[in-house]
């Protein structure tokens, strides 16, 4: 095989580095420059120099093969493409012996993950009962564009798991902000350099202010009607620019989230509904109904149990594809008796692992998503068990990458052609077959390199779906709380990193310790599972954020009447999980 080694020691380490790659461009150059590779060795980013892939089978999004393919990108572009392209001389060449690598479009993640420095709202003289709309977390006029923290670097382990574009959605709240499409960008300086769209609809969620009004989903529901009257109001009186002030009326001013409402409203901006239970998409079609919204569902864990009503009106779901493991119940024992926890849990679990196939069998228009853990293995992983209960390959395959180009307006994010932008994924086999790999993703002909390709049957490296530079930042003891529905959870979780193996185990409302299960890092972060003994052993699904000292994020809690978030937020603290007992 023969394709570009490994970088040294200290190039990977001022790549996996955050606070290495916060002070720029400038230093990874230095740093390129200043260690010396073997004769003849590549660093791992050679820029936009030209490349050669040989003897590759190409798989396009529409579902036909190329084979024997040679690609050549030079610039940015595929410059050639076919069975007989000629290789320019000092080309990179990139063949593999052992077996066939395969080229495909991009994974485009409908709801990946990003640091943001998102305003913190002030408490400071606000009433419960009368507080601020940043409060009540109700500021749709802002963009999670405008507050991206992440550059190009930043996206190194998603780009390492052929994910090369992602939505950022603003922070978990009632309507919180718009949501933003990133470009991967190897060499994007600053954030600004990552956007494709800054505003691909409103984010809105039954989820209430924290110790505020609307705590409950009662109120949830009476605020988002009264604030969508309040926006009729608005535009009746003032002509939607406070401009005027019909007589009688003082003179009112601007309101640049009310004119967004209107704009919602009038269908001429989406709202990105965060929903997953089948109650509360009923809740949401009743918005709908009563306001003309033009929505999209984001995570519709349940949406299956109401696909053909979805598709009678034309409703599009963004699907969580991070599909939670079974604890009580034993899947490839389906016969044994069950206990009352392993049905329910049967049960629940069924609604999530049969809705892909559910919505694709309906007519529903569906793109996968992590769920915000940024996770391209996380995301593969979850369409594999979608596929094992009824869900067409090539549906899925178009699901993680044409369908959410096309949906985003960008169809040539997801076609490699001659001529074309070079970005695409190249792996060791098909994509969707369990142990294949990531090796290289190409976004504008940059390249992030993934692992070593693996023939079929070869035994998985070890630390798998854990970043080395991620789990040592997340080792130790991080202290804190959560919140659900205004209620405040104390919790303790410690991270444990033998430089193999990442473990870990939480303590909620200190009623006893936890094993977290299935560790996941991320770009910035990590994501695990766990069962809640303050719900019965309810299985609770983490996708978190780290920045320095503190890690911030939400879970799910799947229980047998459905599901609801909570959001989290913890500090780092000395000692371990016995120092809290």
């Amino acid at each position: 095989m023969r394709y570009p080694p490994s970088p040294s020691l200290l190039a990977q380490f001022a790549r996996r580095s955050r606070s290495l790659a916060r002070l720029g461009l400038p230093l990874l150059v230095f740093l390129a420059l200043t260690t010396s590779p073997a004769d003849g060795q590549w660093t791992e980013t050679p820029g936009p120099g030209t490349w050669a892939l040989q003897d590759v089978t190409v798989n396009h999004a529409d579902g036909t093969v190329e084979e024997g393919v040679t690609l050549v990108v030079r610039d940015g572009v595929i410059q050639a493409m076919g069975v007989d392209a000629e290789v320019p001389a000092g080309a990179r060449r990139v063949s593999w012996d052992e077996g066939t690598l395969r080229e495909l479009p991009g994974l485009v993640d409908a709801q990946g993950n990003g640091s943001m420095d998102w305003p913190e709202a002030s408490r400071e003289g606000v009433s419960p009962f009368n507080p601020t709309r940043e409060v009540q977390r109700f500021t749709p006029h802002r963009s999670a564009a405008d507050f991206l923290a992440d550059a190009g670097p930043d996206f190194s382990s998603q780009r390492e798991a052929g994910v090369v574009a992602s939505v950022i959605l603003p922070p978990p709240g009632i309507m919180t902000g718009q949501a933003s499409l990133v470009l991967h960008r190897v060499d994007a300086r600053t954030p600004r350099e990552l956007i494709l769209q800054s505003s691909l609809g409103v984010v809105t969620a039954f989820q209430g202010a924290q110790g505020a009004y609307p705590g409950t989903l009662m109120a949830q529901q009476a605020f988002l009607r009264q604030m969508f009257e309040d926006a009729r109001h608005y535009t009746a009186h003032s002509g939607g620019s406070g401009a005027t002030a019909p007589r009688g009326m003082a003179t009112g001013t601007h309101d640049a989230d009310l004119e967004l409402l209107n704009q919602m409203m009038d269908g001429q901006v989406r709202t990105l509904f965060r929903v997953n239970g089948a109650e509360d998409i009923r809740r949401v079609l009743a918005l709908v109904d009563e306001y003309g919204l033009d929505v999209t569902l984001v995570g519709g864990r349940e949406a299956g149990l109401l696909a053909d009503e979805l598709a009678r009106r034309g409703i599009p779901v963004w699907l969580n594809a991070y599909l939670p493991n079974p604890d009580e119940w034993d899947p490839e024992d389906d016969e044994a008796e069950l206990s009352p926890a392993a049905f329910r849990e049967r049960e629940r679990l069924l609604r999530a692992w049969q809705t892909p196939a559910q919505l694709a069998e309906a007519g529903v228009d569906f793109v996968f998503t992590s769920g915000g853990s940024g996770g391209g293995s996380n995301m593969l992983a979850g369409v594999r068990r979608a596929i094992e209960w009824g869900l067409d390959e090539e549906v899925a395959l178009r699901a993680l990458t044409s369908g959410p180009a096309g949906a985003f307006g960008l169809d040539h994010l997801a076609r490699i052609e001659a001529g074309g932008a070079a970005t695409f994924i190249v792996t060791d086999g098909p994509l969707l077959e369990e142990g294949r790999g990531i090796a290289w993703t190409f976004v504008n002909g940059q390249v992030e390199e993934g692992r070593t390709p693996r023939a079929s049957g070869d035994e998985p490296e070890e630390g798998d779906g854990v970043d080395p530079a991620v789990a040592q930042e997340l080792d130790g003891r991080w202290e804190g709380s959560a919140v659900a529905q205004g209620q405040s959870i104390p919790v303790t979780v410690v991270f444990r990193w033998d430089g193999t193996e990442l473990t870990g185990e939480a303590d909620f409302a200190e009623e006893g310790s936890e094993s977290l299960d299935d560790i996941r890092t991320t770009e910035d972060g990590v994501t695990f599972r766990m069962a809640s003994p303050q719900f019965q052993g309810a299985a609770m699904d983490f996708s978190a954020t780290l920045d320095g000292d503190r890690m911030t994020g939400s879970a799910t809690i799947l229980i047998p009447q459905g599901q609801f978030d909570l959001d989290f937020s913890l500090e780092r603290r000395p000692g371990g999980l016995e120092d809290v007992r």
